[in-house]
């Protein structure tokens, strides 16, 4: 096992532990970078996972790691809004234990609840909002070096005596700064070969195909931001600006990105997993796509598509990947009508089937994601989209996933619910702490459904692809 040195700064992901299982293991794609950036500027950093140290370890112990390392500034992740239970009471541990650290969280939901967190939970000192790379460059002088004041950081809300201030989200990241950025490489994380080799993240349903996950795969995209309005989406456009005060889309340099995907080979990674797919963003992915192909790459990709593929980028696609690649879709439902409601980028059932033959055609495997209980959705409308399952079953070799559609903080429909026709069961910070509503459920009711209900119309999809129903739905 490792021994732990003495570090100037520790960053610490939490995953969620829920039915005995370990979810949320995937870190958020920025968390090395910052990491990173951080080495190249001199400092001392550590990256400790809680889920895989106590997957290698059944008696790891948080206190004896921060008694070893004895970090000055230790830093936790909350961008999915499942960690939030688990991200408080960590850095409620790490206060007893570290009394005198400084502990900061960043990540999209604690952008959504910064405030609400440093005024709720006196354990951690503050929330850097957004983009977090220049704030932590300032954060680490004010706190390690002692240059300058918590009023210098810049996207900081922390806390002065018994006053929350907020120093306004003026910092956003750029072209110039991401390209210096490190996303491939891990040097900073303990155990990260069983980091690499482990299955993080099954994205689809039990039973569906995929479901058994991909190890040796590396979480790499090709910018930030979004133009659409996905409405359950924390990263809808409306989101990005309350967020991280993004406007637009922002494209990585292809130089950096092929420097990201070397690191990740070397550090072991045999798959590529991109969620970043924005139509400004395509031709920016077919450079990268061609520089891959060049540098001599050949690699398994799992690709997000927010909007359908041409032929031609399905074509490119393929040719720069393995056989057996994968693209997923999310067609979220079969009524054409609500799909351009609620989904940013909308398509027509005729142009997804299309598109997924395409793809099988060039020897690519696919995967559709459907829901149900959706904003303004009849139980009529439900019984369209099982039997567009059918279709999509009977005539591709397509896998098919359903889940309830999660409520994200900051997304169109947690802000504005009314103007979607919903009650939220999930809007404070207290109640994501708590996970108020049923275990698993979205987060909120519709006219037709309630989450019980919402639950049950998405088992009758499961039903209807030959899958398991929801654990817990009964």
């Amino acid at each position: 096992m490792l021994t732990p040195a003495p570090v100037d700064m520790l960053f610490l992901h939490v995953p969620r532990w829920r039915d005995g299982r370990r979810e949320i293991m995937v870190m958020p794609t920025g968390f090395t970078a910052l990491a990173n950036l951080m080495i190249d500027e001199g400092r001392s950093c550590a990256i400790s996972h809680l889920g895989i140290e106590r997957e290698a370890d059944p008696g790891f112990s948080l206190q004896a790691l921060l008694a070893s390392t004895r970090p000055r500034l230790v830093l936790l992740t909350l961008h999915w809004h499942g960690q939030t239970r688990g991200v408080i009471d960590t850095a409620r541990l790490i206060r007893k234990a570290m009394p005198r650290s400084t502990i900061v969280v960043g990540g999209l939901t604690a952008s959504a609840f910064a405030r609400d967190l440093v005024s709720a939970i006196s354990a951690i000192d503050g929330v850097v909002r957004g983009d977090g790379e220049r704030p932590l460059q300032v954060l680490a002088r004010v706190v390690l070096d002692g240059v300058g004041s918590a009023r210098d950081v810049p996207n900081l809300v922390w806390r002065d005596g018994g006053t929350v201030v907020d120093n306004g989200l003026s910092w956003v990241l750029d072209e110039a700064t991401a390209g210096g950025l490190r996303h491939g490489s891990l040097r900073a994380l303990r155990l990260r070969e069983r980091y690499m080799s482990r299955a993080l993240y099954a994205d689809f349903s039990e039973g569906a195909d995929g479901s058994e996950g991909y190890p040796l795969a590396a979480y790499l995209n090709a910018g930030r931001g979004c133009a659409a309005e996905c409405v359950h989406c924390g990263g809808a456009s409306s989101a990005q600006m309350l967020t991280s005060c993004r406007r637009g889309v922002l494209h990585y340099p292809v130089a950096k990105l092929l420097r990201d995907v070397r690191e990740a080979v070397q550090e072991g990674a045999r798959a590529l997993r991109m969620s970043f797919d924005p139509p400004a963003a395509r031709r920016h992915l077919r450079a990268w796509f061609d520089a891959i192909v060049a540098d001599g790459h050949r690699l398994r990709a799992i690709y997000d598509v927010w909007h359908l593929a041409s032929p031609s980028f399905v074509d490119l696609f393929s040719r720069t990947f393995e056989p057996g690649s994968m693209l997923i879709f999310s067609p979220e439902c079969g009524n054409e009508q609500l799909r351009y409601r609620i989904r940013g980028l909308p398509f027509t059932n005729a142009q997804l089937l299309r598109s997924l033959a395409d793809a099988e055609d060039r020897g690519l495997r696919t995967h559709c994601f459907f829901s149900a209980g959706l904003p303004s959705e009849t139980p009529a409308q439900v019984e369209e989209t099982a039997r567009l399952i059918g279709q999509i079953r009977g005539t591709t070799r397509s896998g098919i996933s359903v889940c309830p559609m999660v409520l994200d903080p900051a997304s169109p429909l947690h802000v504005h619910p009314e103007r979607y026709g919903v009650r939220l069961i999930r809007k404070t910070l207290r109640d994501y702490y708590e996970e108020r509503g049923l275990p698993g459920g979205p987060g909120y009711e519709t006219e037709h459904f309630d989450e019980r209900g919402i639950l049950q119309a998405c088992n009758r999809l499961l039903a209807a692809a030959g899958l398991s129903s929801l654990a817990g739905s009964a």
